[in-house]
């Protein structure tokens, strides 16, 4: 039969491993993605106040504002190009490193009169100013466009070779994709430029904006997004390569001071860059708070008021931007950038660029963990909770307390980690807890309700209320291992009514039982009051025992304060009985403390919970001796050493019980002596001083000690037995191996 913690284990191990199981495959098909970019969203939102981009770095908006104060001179959005021209100069004149258009110009401007395959003048000035800088990226986009009836011949074009030659990068280990569009700088544009990188965004299922490809693929070849164009002229790496879930760059010594460098290795003369990947390609952007922009109308105002040779009082001065890398975006709904991200709903698109950019240039980049770590998590936590709940006894603290406690751990350590930017999946971990939770908890009300009708029924007629309470809600698996047996150490307790055969012969059968059941049940009273429980009724003996199913140490002082308070109750009970006119009754009480065996003990029909072995023997055998040495109570020496300390006690003898080869030495308990309780201790001291002379063959002394104790306790009936065997003694002496036991013939 499967013991009662082995069974919980095997079922808490079937619930965690189920638990488990079952939220990696919905986690594995991905139905929690959508919950675990919000919890990504909650962190990304709650850290970014704490970041801040890279000095290098400002970003000018086209917002509000700025079409507002420019509506009444150029109308509308978009503007003309000279204005953005104009922004270039500035930003030339104060010293910018680079100027990253996120506006796309991939179209000339019409202007009437402009003759067919001549600039507008406003596109000229763009270029000149473009070409003028040096310095200057412009946007462009690599798209997957549905094919319809009027696209079609416009799909899968090859890109001119002059902007592929100049602008594609040789990246190795790279997935091939679809894309079967784009849309290009006008041609003088994409000339003149420093630079040219890719603005498009693919958002995540749920329509926000997280991440980006690095580079995009386009009919063989690869090229950057907006941010790594800059970047690659910076690095000027020798090589790029897609390894997994990252992208390595390798760069010579000496020129990249400033950037997260890892160092040579064995197998390369080149130091790295190494940008971490998601599982797809992607690159998972950290987003910052606040860019501290610069409005586009502060720079067009002071722009101005230098072309009118005013150069004090700019609203926004050149130095700004020295050595700046300046991002150029739009933040006003009539541009059409806004885009949700982690930071919110109306996050300007070009705020994502310059994360990107950040991100590298400082070294600091989000890792995901991966799905092999939310599988451990996931199973880690599954088993932590359905231990905590199937094998605590305390609802509040532990089957309440501990998931609601690792919940907190586990979402406030995936948060500190998150702050090192290493992100952790959270919802799916957490779920596991809850489902283990739930699960253990319905597997408690499903066998623990059976556990408690089968331990009422077990025990109901043994132990009292308040104990089969305290034993149902805090230690079932006790009891029930009595299913299968356990060997323990108790107390056992047997008493018998003296004479009670004269005394049922004297009444009818109704009034024996009468007095009978008065008798124990007082009794019982007595053994439930101190914790015992009742093993059964033998006619009119009792058998009890202390120990089981509620463990407890002091087993053998419980039992022989029993024994004592029996002695008074049936004190009061023979009042009643004198009462009536009855003769009272006279009890015997034995005890021993030994190893046993505990159980359900009988046949399928009939079970008792019971005790046997040969010190349940023992102490019926106690009980027994009680009529030959005339002792209300007898215990053997293995209860004394539980309770000298506490309870009065007198050697009484040593005795080789009936089936027992060695002696038992065996004292009495001192319940009430006439005279006050000052004479327990001259009782004790007679009774020990006069036995030792008897043991060491001094029969006159010891017979003259038991005079003394019978001087003091005039009915002691075990001082006549000793002064009666001295004076046997001295006529017989004992054999030469004479060791004091005496052998009882009956039981």
């Amino acid at each position: 039969m499967i013991s009662f913690k082995r069974k919980k284990l095997v079922f808490g191990a079937v619930i965690a491993l189920i638990t488990a199981l079952m939220v990696n495959m919905v986690f594995y098909y991905g139905l929690f993605d959508e919950l675990e970019l919000k919890a990504f969203d909650l962190r990304e939102k709650y850290f970014s106040g704490s970041r801040r981009p890279a000095d290098e770095i400002a970003v000018i908006l086209v917002d509000e504002a700025s079409l507002r104060a420019m509506n009444p001179v150029v109308g509308r959005w978009p503007w003309p190009r000279s204005l953005h021209a104009d922004v270039v100069d500035f930003l030339a004149m104060s010293g910018a490193k680079a100027v990253l258009f996120d506006i796309l110009f991939t179209e000339n401007e019409r202007v009437f009169g402009t003759p067919k395959g001549v600039l507008a003048p406003s596109d000229e000035r763009l270029v000149e100013s473009t070409a003028s800088a040096g310095n200057v990226y412009h946007a462009a986009q690599i798209v997957i466009d549905e094919e319809d009836e009027y696209n079609k011949s416009l799909l899968n074009r090859p890109i001119p070779k002059d902007f592929s030659g100049r602008f594609s990068v040789e990246l190795k280990g790279a997935p091939l994709s679809g894309h079967n569009n784009y849309y290009l700088p006008f041609k003088e544009l994409y000339t003149a430029s420093k630079g040219t990188g890719i603005v498009e965004f693919l958002p995540d299922s749920d329509g926000v904006y997280r991440r980006t490809k690095l580079f995009r693929h386009y009919r063989g070849s690869f090229y950057p997004v907006l941010p790594m164009s800059p970047l690659l002229d910076i690095i000027k790496p020798d090589s790029i390569r897609q390894e997994g879930d990252r992208i390595v760059f390798g760069v010579q010594e000496g020129s990249q001071a400033g950037l997260p460098l890892q160092p040579k290795t064995q197998n390369s003369e080149l130091r790295t860059l190494e940008v971490p990947l998601q599982k797809d390609g992607s690159y998972l952007i950290k987003m910052y708070g606040d860019f501290k922009p610069y409005s586009m109308s502060g720079v067009l105002a002071s722009i101005q008021k230098i072309k009118m040779g005013e150069l004090e009082g700019l609203p926004v001065g050149p130095d700004e931007f020295r050595d700046k890398v300046v991002f150029i975006g739009g933040s006003a709904v009539g541009i059409e950038d806004l885009k949700p991200t982690s930071m919110g709903s109306n996050t300007p698109g070009v705020y994502l660029h310059a994360s990107v950019y950040s991100n590298i240039i400082q070294g600091s980049f989000l890792r995901y963990t991966g799905p092999l770590m939310t599988l451990l998590s996931i199973l880690a936590l599954s088993i932590t909770v359905t231990v905590a709940i199937l094998w605590s006894r305390n609802i509040i603290y532990y089957q309440l307390g501990v998931p609601f406690l690792l919940a907190f751990v586990y979402i406030s350590a995936s948060f500190w980690w998150f702050r090192h930017n290493i992100v952790f999946d959270i919802v799916a971990p957490t779920i596991s807890i809850v489902i283990s939770w739930m699960g253990s908890f319905a597997y408690l009300s499903i066998t623990e309700g059976k556990d408690k009708r089968k331990i009422k029924k077990m025990l109901s007629q043994y132990v009292s209320p308040s104990i089969l309470s305290t034993l149902i809600d805090k230690s079932p698996e006790d009891v029930l291992k009595a299913e299968v047996g356990t060997r323990e150490t108790l107390t056992i307790l047997f008493s018998d009514i003296r004479g009670f055969t004269s005394i049922s012969e004297q009444f009818e059968a109704e009034k024996v039982v009468d007095i009978l059941n008065g008798y124990l049940s007082g009794m019982v009273d007595v053994i439930f009051m101190h914790e015992g429980t009742l093993d059964k009724f033998i006619g009119d003996a009792i058998m009890a025992f202390w120990g089981a199913p509620i463990r407890v140490r002091d087993h053998g002082m419980r039992a022989v304060e029993t024994a004592i308070d029996m002695i008074r109750q049936l004190e009061v009970y023979n009042e009643g009985l004198k009462a009536k006119g009855m003769s009272p009754l006279s009890i015997g009480i034995g005890i021993n403390t030994g190893d046993v065996i505990l159980g359900n003990i009988g046949s399928e029909k009939k079970l008792d919970y019971t005790v046997i072995g040969d010190n349940v023997n023992l102490a019926s055998r106690m009980e027994g001796l009680t009529k030959e040495y005339g002792c209300p109570v007898l215990i053997t020496e293995s209860t004394y050493k539980e309770v000298h300390d506490m309870i009065h006690c007198r050697v009484v003898d040593i005795v080789r019980v009936k089936g027992k080869t060695k002696g038992i030495k065996i004292f009495e308990p001192l319940i009430a002596i006439k005279g006050g309780e000052g004479l327990f201790e001259r009782v004790i001291s007679l009774s020990e001083e006069g036995f030792d002379y008897y043991l060491n063959r001094d029969w006159e002394r010891a017979k003259e000690k038991y005079s003394e104790l019978l001087l003091v306790k005039p009915d002691d009936k075990v001082g006549r037995i000793f002064i009666e065997r001295c004076e046997e003694y001295k006529v017989n002496e004992a054999p030469e191996d004479w060791d004091g036991v005496y052998t009882m013939m009956r039981k």
